[in-house]
Parts: C-alpha cells; structure tokens; sequence
C-alpha cells in the first residue's frame, strides 16, 4: 500500500493528474473493504487525503479536493493523534484553498474584500500549522512556509510574501514554486508601488532562472519558465540602455558589507523600511528611506497629512526595531544592572533593562497599527462610531453592518486590501492565530505580566500567592512572537503607504498638491 501512494506521487510530480486520481480512487475503495479500521488504516488514509488534495490543487480537480477535505474532516482526530496537528492544519488549509477562485493576474480590479475574507480561514489554517510545528517539532518544513507566503501573496501582503520565499531560498531547499512566487510577488510589487529598479527586475529574472534548474521542476514548465528569461532579460536590457546602467552583483556585496552592523541586522532580519531593502542589500539600503511620494510624484492634498503620518510609524517602529536589537545583541552592562538593585525573591522573573526593551517594543507595536487605523479612516471617512472616534486596528472594520463593505469596496486599492487581512490575524473573531496579541498588550499596560526563562516559574517565597491574577510568559516565547509582531507591523506600515499612492494615483486627475520624493528627501534625519 505504501508503495502503491508512492507510485501516485511520482505521478503527480510527473503532471499525470488524471492517472494519479483514477489509481488513487481505486486505493481508497481497496482499503475501505478492509474492516480493520487500525493506526495503519487511518495513516494510509491520510495520505490518500493529502494526494486528492495535491491532485485538486495542481489539475483544479474540485472532485478530488472535495474528497480529501471530506477524508479530513471525517477523520481530524485520529489524523491530529497519528500525523501531529502542524502536518493535519497545513493539509486542511491546502484543502480549503482549491475551492477559493484563483486569479493568476491578481488584478485588483477582480479584487474585493469577500476574496480576502476567503483567505483568511487558509491563512488561518497555515499559521496553526506553523505555530504547533515550532512547539511539537522545534522548525516548520519549508512548504509551510512557501504555501503561507502563496497566501500572502493573494492577499497583496507581499513584504511578507517575500520574507517568507527568502527565508526557504535562503536554505537551499530545492523547491522551484519559492523562486517562482518571490518573481510573481516582485511583479505585482512593481504594479503596487508604481516604482521599479533594475535590481527588481534582475531579482523576477532571477527567480524563473532557478525553477529552469531545480530539480523538482516539472518539465512542462521549463519552456515557459524560459519564455519569462526571455522577456525579463529584454526588459533590463531595455532599461539598461535607456538610463546608462551597467549591473555589478559584487559592487552590491561591497556596499553591503560596509554598512553598520545595525543596518545589517535590519537587512537580514527583515526590518527594514526600505523599500529597495524588501529585494537588494545594496547601499540603496542603507536607510528607512520609505515614503509615500515617489521620484515621479503623486498628488493629493491628503499627501502631507498622511506623511506626518509616516513620520510617526517611523519614528516608533525605529524605537521599537531599536529596543529589540539591543536585547538581542547589546546586553546591558552589569553596572546599570546592579543600580536597579532588586530584591532576589527566587521567583525565576526576568527583570531589568533588557527584559523592559522587549516589553517597550511590544507594546509600540500595537500603538503604531492604531495608528494605521486611524490614518484610514480619516482617508476615507470610514470611522465605526462618528461620536467616539476612538479606533482600534484589529476591528475598525466591521463589514457587516452599516453598508460599511460597500463603502470599503468603494475605496479598495490593494494595499487597504492587505492591512484588513493584516487586521484579521489580531481579531478574535475572524479567528485570528495572533488574537492573543492584543490581550498581551493590555495586560502589560494593566496587569502583572511575569516573564521567566524556564519552562514553568518557579516561586520559593511563594511571592505571586498574594494577585488574584498573574500572567506568565516564557522569554523565548515572548521573544519569537515579539519578532512576529514587528513583522506584521513592518507589513502594516508597507501597505499604508502602498494605499495611499494607490489613492492618490485616483486622485490625479484632479486639482491637489503635487509631490515628489525629492522634495522630501530626509538629508537632515
């Protein structure tokens, strides 16, 4: 039996999807005339549901993906006891992915925010799988990875589209679909932002030149692979001879390897807020050069009130990137340890400095989506209560009710489209896997929040009896989701500004102020 699910995979890897489904319908009726319904019976079934789904998902085969999904829903609990919750929550999400319409162009035109509602369960699906895959197995496998990032990609998230595809590629893991959606992503990057550079477009020839080589590119797609070589080549040679360019990929790692460590550390751990740092670690890097004019200029007399407002997400995001840093790399001196001079209570809680730089960053995060929030719905006169103008991120949306989703729809562009999927990670009610976030972040504000280095604190003076209610937080945990968070808040600053050029790209047709980046070139910053 074993061999027989083998057999079908190399079919699927070979593009023979009708002959995969045929033998592994004949499978699946072979082993449901077995009574013995044992371990061995609920494995081998898990696998013929993850093969449907493969085959649904690659031949847009609804039947097959209507199988596997059943497969799975029939049999969650034995499936979770016998494969783990990680591998059973990326094959639901796969699953619930073949029944979303696909559209290849991602034109944002045939976008609503019902298709991102769409999403969201998936999404949702592929973060548990990665979360229990860090608790059960210590790393997610790299196709969690890539398929969250194909995720990101649809919902127009792609500065973590592209963190996700470079964290895998980065490993040397053979799979050609990351190379491929990172040249995708970097494509609708250029539609998006309305700039491009001839480092993007080496980066989208690039990620096709890779697929041509990977071994686990199916040979089908290898000559439209090298149509787009082709077409990508013409373009920088095109733009190469209009603007006098010539490439060098060792001048880029000499301009790279002379940066500070800081910026480095910005660069490789994706927290910078450059857009030319999203593709390239060239000096073009080497600050938070972000802004919502571009060279060619935008217009609107929104511009200047929503670049104020940039300034702020900078400003706290640098603070907040700041403080993270330090904790990871700049350990404070023992003196100013000593000074604060505590009381040992033998309770395992982490105090000082340091441990007050990740509290700090966590909870700027949340002040600057709070932000964002507020910075859209004076854009678009959008607030949920006219009276009390008080906005929160998460839920400032609220579709259903008041003809909001029309009025949202109204105003789509895709960067608004991305921070409401953004926001849906953080709500409780869309079923957020980062809904926790926000509890966190009260309970800092409000209540004592204990972190502690081992696994469960322990208390010799019993010195946390006395509160009726006290939260506590590893520091490794608080540590990876607090680099979560300033991921999505990266993300969250991105599209905003992406919004508002979309916004004033409508808008210039009409009177307004006109803007160039040169005009606010941040010399003195």
């Amino acid at each position: 039996m074993i061999l027989e699910t083998q057999k079908i995979s190399s079919l699927i890897d070979l593009s023979k999807f009708e002959e995969a489904f045929s033998k592994v319908n004949n499978l699946l009726s072979l082993i449901n005339d077995n009574t013995k319904k044992d371990n061995n019976y609920f494995l081998l079934l898990s696998n013929i549901a993850s093969l449907l789904v493969d085959i649904g998902g690659m031949n847009h085969n609804l039947e097959a993906s209507q199988k596997g999904l059943e497969l799975m829903e029939e049999n969650e609990d034995k499936f979770i006891e016998l494969r783990g919750r990680s591998t059973f929550y990326y094959n639901l999400g796969n699953a619930k992915s073949n029944f979303i319409k696909i559209d290849n162009s991602l034109d944002i035109n045939n976008q609503s925010f019902y298709d991102i509602e769409q999403l969201v369960e998936v999404k949702s699906y592929l973060w548990k799988a990665i979360k229990f895959s860090f608790e059960d197995e210590g790393l997610p496998p790299p196709e969690y990875i890539v398929n969250l990032g194909n995720i990101f990609k649809r919902q127009f998230r792609l500065v973590e589209a592209l963190e996700c595809y470079d964290k895998v590629n980065k490993l040397n893991f053979d799979i050609p679909q990351s190379w491929t959606n990172k040249s995708e992503s970097l494509i609708l990057l250029n539609q998006i932002s309305t700039t491009y550079t001839i480092q993007r477009l080496q980066q989208i020839k690039e990620g096709y030149a890779q697929a041509i080589i990977s071994e686990n590119t199916p040979p089908i797609w290898i000559k439209y692979y090298q149509e787009k070589i082709d077409y990508w080549s013409n373009q920088i040679l095109e733009t190469c001879n209009e603007e006098k360019i010539e490439i060098d990929d060792h001048e880029t790692i000499n301009e790279y390897n002379q940066l500070s460590q800081f910026r480095k550390f910005c660069l490789d751990n994706n927290l910078s807020l450059s857009e030319h740092g999203l593709y390239c670690k060239c000096v073009g890097s080497a600050r938070d050069n972000l802004t919502i004019p571009t060279f060619s200029g935008v217009t609107g007399d929104f511009i200047v009130a929503m670049e104020m407002v940039l300034n702020r997400l900078k400003s706290e995001f640098s603070f907040a990137r700041r403080l993270y840093y330090e904790y990871l790399m700049e350990e404070t001196p023992n003196e100013l340890q000593h000074e604060s001079c505590f009381s040992e209570l033998f309770n395992d809680e982490v105090l000082g400095l340091d441990v007050e730089k990740l509290r700090t960053s966590f909870r700027l995060c949340f002040g600057i989506l709070d932000k964002i929030g507020v910075a859209i719905c004076e854009l678009y006169d959008v607030y949920p209560n006219k009276k009390d103008k008080k906005v929160y991120f998460q839920n400032l949306w609220q579709l259903n009710i008041n003809d909001r989703r029309e009025k949202f729809e109204k105003n789509k562009t895709a960067g608004l489209l991305a921070l409401y999927s953004i926001a849906t990670d953080l709500n409780d009610r869309k079923d957020g896997e980062w809904a926790f976030f926000k509890s966190w972040r009260n309970d800092l504000e409000h209540k004592f929040v204990v972190i502690h280095k081992n696994e469960e604190p322990s208390d010799v003076y019993r010195s946390y009896d006395f509160m009726d209610e006290i939260i506590f937080i590893k520091e490794s945990e608080f540590v990876r989701y607090l680099e979560q968070l300033l991921q999505l808040t990266r993300s969250a600053i991105f599209s905003f500004v992406f919004m508002v050029r979309e916004e004033a790209l409508k808008s210039k047709d009409e009177e307004g102020v006109y803007i160039t980046n040169e005009i606010l070139r941040q010399d003195n910053y």
